[in-house]
């Protein structure tokens, strides 16, 4: 038994964590857990799903404008901490995220921008929960003392909201609960179908992460083009000319299948794709 709601560690680094949670208060839904893990995610899914997500800010004329919530800087730092953490959470632990992001204004001055939540899956689909996004003025440190507990507790109100795409939906108010003085929906729980068929994920650079030298930069396999299988006829670059001739062997067919499988599902990065088709396809 964990302690009143303690966590397990995942992985860190200076400005960013991913953890694990099981609460013992908080909202019913979190205490009762239930939840749907261990969860296996690819790398190329995750990538997807979360470069999919998107909230509505106002910028310093009033105007609002789509953000994504999770940049491409962003996911290529957590999307393996957040694949492990799927992959070891028990069904009464939640995933527990947060990062710290510096947007550049002119030459000498920079805002951080605070973001977390939480993930879970449950009914076969994943929530994402968040207590803040891109909150802005506090050091990492203070931020994360200042946004704890169980943001699953009650509708709040925020500076922003979630914008749904395809695939999304915001979480209903149970009407028990619900009042006139109330939103009917939560503006920070994003309940997203695992079954849907989310684009790539586009790269934009809106921010970037404080340095943090614990991390290994890399970029997400999922902002590649997905590989389609070549038939022995095609003769679009050197690598098939030298090797068509091993295309028409019916084993080397299934293993490059294979082999693309595996890098779709983001199980292997495209180095390794290209180095190992290389060699089914060498004389």
């Amino acid at each position: 038994m964990f302690p009143r709601n303690q966590f397990r560690p995942v992985e860190k680094g200076d400005n960013w964590r991913v953890r694990l949670i099981k609460y013992e208060s908080g909202s019913d839904l979190v205490t009762k857990g239930g939840f749907e893990h261990p969860y296996q995610f690819g790398l190329l899914k995750l990538n997807r799903i979360l470069g999919a997500i998107y909230y509505e800010d106002s910028d310093v004329l009033g105007e609002a404008k789509k953000v994504p919530v999770f940049s491409s800087t962003v996911r290529a730092r957590l999307l393996r901490p957040l694949k492990k953490a799927f992959e070891i959470a028990q069904p009464d632990e939640v995933i527990d995220f947060s990062f710290m992001l510096k947007e550049q204004v002119l030459v000498f001055f920079s805002n951080d921008f605070f973001t977390s939540g939480i993930m879970f899956i449950k009914d076969g689909k994943l929530n994402i929960v968040f207590r803040t996004i891109n909150f802005k003025g506090v050091n990492y440190s203070e931020a994360i003392r200042q946004f704890i507990g169980d943001p699953t507790n009650r509708p709040i109100a925020n500076p922003w909201k979630l914008v749904p795409g395809p695939g999304m939906a915001l979480k209903k108010v149970e009407r028990s609960t619900f009042s006139l003085f109330q939103q009917p929906f939560y503006t920070n729980w994003l309940i997203i179908d695992l079954d849907y068929d989310f684009r790539p994920a586009p790269i934009r650079k809106r921010h970037r992460m404080k340095r943090d030298q614990q991390v290994e930069e890399l970029t997400p396999q999922a902002e590649a083009p997905r590989i389609k299988f070549e038939s022995p006829g095609v003769k679009r670059h050197q690598t098939i000319r030298r090797g068509s001739s091993a295309l028409d062997d019916p084993e080397i067919r299934r293993k490059l299948r294979i082999l693309r499988e595996l890098y779709n599902k983001g199980d292997i990065s495209r180095a390794t794709y290209e180095r190992k088709k290389e060699e089914l396809l060498s004389p």
